[in-house]
């Protein structure tokens, strides 16, 4: 009996010794090869490298580490997410679309596949279609059934970020060929207002930019007097409330831009000058010109302004001839002044 009690509690101690070896070697470091359940307590996973972020962190350890065995765990994505693979994890599905790109380079969320956006770094310009055919990708909708929305390539009107905004891209298209697209076909053409001969005749891009329809004007490059289109049929005329004149529109509008400034009626007093003189040939870059510039547009003789009567605009000497250093008033200024039209020189 006393033997048997003796044997019986050196079982036990070898029992015992064993259960610590086998914790012991259940708890081994990570260097050692070997996983276990007491080891995922305690052990800092972010010192390998690869955090256990959303979906990774509620896996079992065993679903990476098969059979126990830490080195050699795959740390990209379609190491594991791939058929075939020794860690078995969700591949691809057979509609994904068809690319040996890593799968970080389109999923940004480790909880979800969803949300994934392809990276078109590589993508070649008007190959669209090589994915974007409605099998692989996204294809053209149902409403791209006519014109360049037909037959163009996407990246003609999209961007690779996002399908919308969309717009044309109008590199390389000739000035002045608009309704060849603009014809309520290919693309949206004249709406019913544009009636008028300047709005029914004239081509888009002549008032509308490519970026968008407004706003609008049109821009003016022509030699055609104002008045050719500016005569309240074609396009606006004088209000009723103008100044009466038969000026063209820019002897005072000085931009075509907007009708305001405007340099507004000729005063009473102003000097005289050629017929035919434009005011734009002397009111220029929001001043008025003086010297040679000036009187070559006035052939009236000298004393028609530089007498003290009558007074004309201007910041011109004048001098009372018959008082004025022995003059007479039958003289004019040249008899005795010199024409340098900036200054007086001595007689």
């Amino acid at each position: 009996m006393k033997l048997f009690s003796g044997s019986v509690a050196l079982i036990s101690r070898v029992l015992m010794m064993a259960l610590v070896l086998s914790a012991a070697a259940f708890a081994a470091p990570a260097g050692s090869g070997q996983a276990g359940a007491a080891g995922k307590i305690d052990f800092n996973h972010m010192s390998t490298g690869f955090p256990l972020i959303g979906g990774h962190a509620t896996a079992a350890c065993e679903t990476c580490h098969v059979g126990g065995v830490f080195k050699g765990t795959p740390r990209n994505c379609d190491g594991c997410h791939a058929v075939g693979k020794r860690v078995v994890a969700t591949p691809k599905s057979n509609s994904h679309i068809v690319t040996d790109a890593p799968c970080e380079s389109c999923h940004f969320n480790t909880s979800t596949f969803l949300g994934a956006r392809y990276n078109h770094g590589t993508a070649l310009p008007e190959q669209c279609r090589n994915c974007h055919n409605g099998r692989i990708a996204s294809g053209k909708p149902a409403s791209h059934n006519s014109g360049k929305k037909a037959t163009d390539s996407c990246d003609h009107c999209h961007r690779t970020s996002a399908f919308l905004p969309a717009s044309w891209n109008h590199v390389g298209v000739a000035p002045g060929t608009c309704t060849t697209c603009h014809n309520g076909s290919a693309a949206i053409g004249k709406p019913g207002t544009h009636t008028t001969i300047a709005k029914a005749t004239y081509q888009c891009d002549e008032c509308h930019s490519f970026i968008g329809w407004n706003p609008a004007r049109y821009k003016h490059n022509t030699s055609a007097l104002c008045s050719s289109c500016h005569n309240g049929t074609v396009a606006a005329g004088k209000p009723g409330n103008h100044v009466a004149t038969t000026d063209e529109c820019n002897q005072c509008h000085t931009t075509t831009i907007s009708w305001l400034p405007a340099l507004g009626a000729k005063p009473a007093n102003h000097i005289p000058y050629n017929a035919g003189t434009l005011c734009s040939s002397c009111h220029a870059g929001g001043g008025v010109v003086t010297g040679a510039a000036l009187h070559m547009h006035v052939t009236a003789i000298c004393k028609t302004c530089h007498n003290s009567s009558p007074v004309y605009l201007g910041r011109m000497t004048r001098k009372t001839l018959g008082s004025h250093e022995g003059s007479s008033t039958s003289q004019d200024c040249i008899s005795c002044h010199a024409m340098q039209y900036n200054r007086w020189n001595n007689p």
